[in-house]
């Protein structure tokens, strides 16, 4: 039986998925990808008598982080990115808030992150795994024993996210998502930062990216 439970919530201007993952034993909790209207997040933690520990952020992009500062305030909780994507957080050019929404964004993070990383939180071993591409440090919160990844806009369901935007990088994305998603246990199932959840062997199956290397090889 899973010892955790996850509440999704889709905000924001281009309505991002917020994960709040608990322990169902001691409601302890973290947020992933806080992306706007924290009002909404802050509801559903007291109506679930939720205990926060950590705000998880996949990448700097604006519409991920946009109820971090009234998140921290609340909580007084730690924020955890990759430290390549750690400056995003405090321009809003790189971040996109600027140009998609007309106005900055900045916050910051205690803790920076390598590939490989274990967080201890909830009670659970939390691997943080780099995937490049979507920005310079995009990456995965992977609970193996829970068959859980948070995906962020590294892989979506039969799409993976854009490389047009600062820290971009197309063959990037397709190495992460073909060398260090795909190769997880099939039955692990992906949170993405859109859309709808999916599985890893969903994605083999029907993923472009996955049809793609298939096809014509990947880059080394």
């Amino acid at each position: 039986m899973n010892k955790i439970g996850v509440y999704v919530l889709t905000l924001g201007p281009v309505q991002t998925n917020v994960y709040i993952a608990y322990n169902k034993e001691s409601l302890e909790c973290f947020i992933v990808d806080p992306s706007a209207q924290a009002g909404n997040i802050i509801d559903t933690i007291k109506e679930h008598n939720l205990k926060p520990v950590a705000i998880l952020l996949t990448h700097g992009h604006f519409d991920h982080i946009m109820a971090v500062n009234e998140l921290v305030k609340e909580y007084n909780i730690k924020v955890y990115i990759s430290k390549f994507d750690a400056e995003m957080l405090y321009d809003s050019r790189k971040s996109g808030g600027s140009s998609f929404i007309g106005s900055g964004y900045v916050t910051k993070a205690d803790v920076l992150l390598n590939d490989g990383d274990v967080l201890h939180l909830i009670d659970k071993d939390i691997v943080f795994i780099a995937t490049p591409g979507h920005t310079k440090g995009s990456g995965c919160y992977y609970i193996a024993d829970e068959k859980l990844l948070f995906s962020g806009d590294t892989v979506f369901r039969e799409d993976c996210g854009r490389t047009d935007l600062y820290g971009g990088d197309n063959p990037s994305i397709i190495k992460s998502i073909y060398e260090k998603v795909l190769t997880l246990p099939d039955d692990v199932n992906i949170l993405p930062g859109h859309m709808d959840m999916t599985t890893v062997a969903h994605e083999k199956k029907y993923n472009p990216v996955a049809i793609y290397v298939k096809k014509h090889g990947i880059d080394r």
